[in-house]
């Protein structure tokens, strides 16, 4: 089968959407294509007056909206100068960061959210790894949290088909705001690994609940944006 060509996908002087995940929000520059490399799968774009360059790092991927459910997955080859060059990997889906029905963001390490778990009479407190008015992102030391994540695991395999284990979740927010919710354990990943297991909670605060995670998300998305445009 003959090789798809980019130069008939991607058209130089065109502007292109192209979003990358930073600290859990998606950050989106439109950019206009100068050129485009068949060969080596390389697409060159203008990148003179962007102030959000820190977002698209080489290390994890970037996405380009070709329309609402088809993208370009692609990697960044070069950040450097007046150019943001990419190498175009697949064509997918819209991910799932972008698909998202709320803003997530990651706290600030110097400022953690932490999340206390309570089961069976127990308390188990976590920083929190993402933070949005729907739900709360954890990730765990396996070693560290044995007994919970063996109670975890106890839980998991008595679940019947549609069923959820249910926990009491407080919410330690920066600034002394405590937020108290009903969280539903949603997906599991690393469980049966002694490294890390990362843990994803959906979470229905009551209104007034919600308002203070709702303020917290709005900033500290703003402090992320910020952030961004001071650094080179």
């Amino acid at each position: 089968m003959e090789r798809l060509r980019l130069s008939e996908i991607f058209k130089v002087g065109d502007h292109y959407d192209i979003i990358a995940k930073y600290k859990e929000i998606p950050v989106k520059v439109h950019l206009k294509l100068n050129w485009v490399d068949d060969e080596g799968r390389l697409l060159g774009f203008d990148w003179g007056r962007t102030h959000l360059k820190a977002a698209f790092s080489t290390l994890e991927p970037v996405y380009i909206k070709l329309s609402s459910k088809e993208y370009a997955q692609a990697q960044v080859f070069s950040n450097l100068g007046k150019e943001l060059v990419l190498t175009v990997e697949n064509f997918v889906e819209p991910p799932e960061f972008i698909r998202r029905r709320s803003v997530r963001v990651e706290p600030d390490e110097n400022k953690p959210v932490l999340v206390e778990i309570h089961h069976d009479g127990r308390k188990v407190t976590l920083n929190a790894k993402d933070v949005s008015e729907t739900g709360i992102g954890i990730q765990l030391d396996a070693k560290e949290q044995k007994d919970f994540v063996n109670y975890l695991k106890e839980k998991i395999e008595e679940l019947k088909e549609d069923e959820f284990i249910e926990f009491s979740i407080v919410v330690h927010l920066p600034g002394g705001e405590v937020a108290k919710g009903k969280g539903r354990l949603r997906n599991v990943v690393g469980l049966s690994r002694d490294v890390y297991v990362r843990l994803g909670f959906e979470v229905d605060f009551p209104r007034e609940e919600l308002n203070k995670i709702r303020r917290y998300v709005i900033n500290r998305q703003r402090e992320i944006i910020q952030s961004l445009r001071f650094v080179e």
